[in-house]
């Protein structure tokens, strides 16, 4: 019997194991919604907002192509699914704590409405984490996701159809992306899944 139990427990470890591999980041995200994003002209004030109504702790910032350099060098863009037109380039992330960093900096508490009127382009990056864009490829196995966010990335981005044929994780400066639209995949979704 206690080997037979023992047996068992081998089975369900090596198809729990075996699952781990199989799931990739495209499954994952695949009951997430779309992104939701803010342009780089948006005001702290709108930023806020956004989050709030959509119960998120985190913003893409979308500019428009050619005119800036994505965070940590990366070029991620949102391109039109017909004719392969590049429409935004994701230049960062705006976080809750690059938020509380650029209202409680300064000296000045009390000029608040001249900080929540602050375009959301001058404050990513005032925490570290800002300052890098991640991106996964949509093929990215459970288990490597689960690498790259073990290294304190708390999110990164994934295309729903990669132009990156590759079964690896792609991530900041080695990243040139565009695909017609992304979902975003957090550490929260990882826990969810496990």
């Amino acid at each position: 019997l206690l080997h037979t139990l023992v047996t068992m427990q081998q089975e369900k470890s090596k198809e729990y194991h075996s699952r781990l591999i199989n799931v990739t980041a495209k499954d994952l995200t695949a009951r997430n919604r779309r992104l939701v994003e803010v342009p780089y002209t948006a005001t702290l004030s709108h930023a806020m907002n956004t989050l709030v109504a959509n119960s998120i702790s985190a913003l893409p910032v979308a500019a428009p192509p050619g005119h800036w350099i994505g965070a940590g060098g990366s070029m991620i863009m949102e391109s039109d699914k017909q004719t392969g037109a590049v429409r935004k380039h994701y230049i960062g992330i705006l976080t809750m704590l690059d938020i509380l960093a650029h209202i409680a900096g300064g000296e000045n508490l009390s000029d608040l409405d001249r900080k929540m009127s602050s375009q959301v382009s001058s404050i990513i990056g005032h925490c570290l984490e800002g300052l890098s864009l991640w991106t996964l490829n949509p093929n990215t196995s459970f288990v490597e996701c689960m690498e790259v966010f073990s290294k304190g990335i708390h999110r990164a981005l994934v295309p729903l159809e990669s132009s990156v044929e590759s079964n690896h994780t792609i991530s900041g400066v080695e990243l040139v992306e565009s695909a017609s639209a992304y979902k975003m995949l957090t550490q929260m979704d990882l826990l969810r899944f496990l």
